[in-house]
């Protein structure tokens, strides 16, 4: 009777931590410059998030599409919330002017 118990409480114990998924957003780090969607190897047509990270410096960020129109365009305070990035696509270029860096999350 001892083995059966210890021997499913060891089952129940690996069945729970087998199908653990982690639940945190992938995140990549852009520093200043010109990004295009494809180079940065994000999923087309998906909502991601942007802060800055920063405790003094300000950030700018401009989303441009393939024909060079501006899509998007942000101002991001010294720790900032989390802003909505518009969706990118095929074409699309990211412009960032930091003093240090920006998290992109999706």
């Amino acid at each position: 009777m001892k083995k059966f118990f210890f021997l499913f409480l060891l089952c129940l114990y690996l069945s729970f931590n087998l199908f653990l998924v982690p639940c945190m957003a992938e995140t990549k780090t852009l520093k200043e410059g010109l990004y295009k969607a494809e180079d940065l190897n994000l999923p087309q047509n998906k909502t991601y998030t942007i802060r800055n990270p920063s405790n003094v410096e300000y950030t700018f960020i401009m989303v441009f599409d393939s024909n060079q129109i501006t899509q998007q365009y942000m101002q991001l305070i010294p720790n900032s919330e989390a802003y909505i990035l518009t969706p990118l696509q095929s074409g699309y270029q990211l412009f960032v002017v930091p003093n240090d860096e920006l998290i992109l999350e999706f």
